[in-house]
């Protein structure tokens, strides 16, 4: 059994990000549930930065491991961008990407709500509307649905609200609430933005209704051979998520939902999806179809796809003085909304619904550069060893 305590320390001195290593401990621990192995296959996947379930989730052997993004060296290399990750703060996004051409990615800004409580109103706010006690009661009756969500963190742990008024009635993330707990939400937010809310498309609506696909994009800007040669990026995971029955209709795959892989090129969807395996009774992570409405990936792709990959392009253009960004994007019916742009995304199930990461020139050599593999993972293979008890 593992002293995760004590290995957070021992992780710690080895130089990891101080919050990042907590977080490295939480995934080795949700790994070693649900991936348990022997002794030794843990010491030969964590001698290779690999956490041990990692055997079983990507099949790793001898001959292929070095085409997989290792554990220990993606949290170590943390932060992966420069002093302009500032630029990928919530609201300050909005403005960043107010100007050439990218104007139309992302969706409207009506309000920030400070930390004491009191409104900013944004360039989005209707000007009709009075900026009083009662603008976001009015707010959400002038627009029918609103996305309220923090800038950083959880914010309280209210995390993300889908606000909606349907025929007089009042919803919080599709549940029923009283008029009154608007005003709960309003007087209880802190560091939080009030947006337009993202529609997606109608085909991926018919997938599933419920909530919004959201895409998670990670691209990463090729080195340059040519220190004046224009910048160039490229793809290192594409796929969708989708929520389900067992997720509470929320897309991502940490609260039950399933993901997709899907060829940046060309919007189809491969021809698999996962889910993590907690989620699964039959202990089945890997499926063909949604699980709720059987619509299978082998027969779809995405809308608007040749669309939204050059917005996606126009947008890493824009902000290239960045050199990693996970995207969250949603499909709409003419285009798409950035909902976020993350710094340092997952990828560990990616690399199976996406391939592995490491086995494309371009996406290895990123990575090489950035010192992936320049951390000893013995020394981690150690520490996880002294605090077996």
């Amino acid at each position: 059994m593992t002293n995760y305590d004590a290995l957070l320390e021992k992780v710690r001195e080895l130089g990891m990000d101080y919050r990042w290593s907590r977080m490295f401990i939480k995934k080795l621990s949700d790994d070693e549930k649900a991936f348990p192995v022997s002794k030794e296959q843990a010491q030969w996947a964590l001698e290779r930065g690999f956490y041990p379930g990692r055997i079983t989730l990507y099949g790793l052997d001898e001959d292929n491991y070095k085409n997989f993004v290792p554990d220990f060296g993606y949290f170590m290399l943390h932060p992966l961008n420069n002093h302009f990750l500032k630029w990928l703060d919530k609201t300050t996004l909005k403005y960043v990407l107010n100007s050439n051409g990218c104007e139309c990615t992302m969706p409207d800004y009506y309000a920030y709500v400070e930390n004491d409580g009191s409104f900013t109103y944004l360039m989005n706010a209707p000007e009709h509307i009075a900026k009083d006690q009662d603008f976001l009661m009015n707010l959400l009756k002038y627009k029918g649905v609103l996305a309220m969500k923090p800038n950083s963190g959880t914010s309280g742990g209210l995390g993300f609200i889908k606000l909606e008024i349907r025929d007089g009635k009042f919803f919080e993330n599709n549940k029923p609430i009283e008029e009154s707990r608007v005003n709960e939400l309003r007087d209880s937010m802190r560091n939080y933005i009030i947006t337009e809310y993202a529609h997606q498309h109608h085909e991926l609506s018919a997938i599933w209704p419920d909530s919004e696909c959201t895409l998670r994009i990670i691209m990463v800007k090729d080195p340059k051979k040519d220190l004046y040669a224009p910048t160039t990026w490229s793809c290192a995971v594409s796929y969708a998520r989708f929520g389900t029955s067992v997720s509470g209709g929320a897309s991502n795959l940490s609260s039950g939902g399933v993901g997709v892989g899907f060829d940046f090129e060309t919007g189809k969807y491969n021809d698999f999806s996962i889910r993590y395996k907690r989620f699964c009774p039959d202990g089945e992570w890997m499926i063909k179809c949604h699980p709720d409405t059987k619509a299978e990936w082998s027969n779809l792709g995405l809308p608007n796809w040749q669309l939204v990959k050059q917005n996606i392009h126009n947008i890493c253009q824009h902000v290239s003085s960045l050199d990693y960004l996970g995207l969250d994007v949603i499909i709409t019916e003419d285009g798409m909304k950035l909902c976020e742009i993350n710094s340092h995304p997952a990828i560990d199930y990616e690399q199976i619904m996406c391939g592995p990461t490491l086995s494309r020139e371009k996406i290895k050599e990123f990575f090489e550069h950035k010192g992936i593999h320049s951390f000893d993972s013995k020394a981690l293979c150690q520490a996880y060893m002294d605090c077996q008890e």
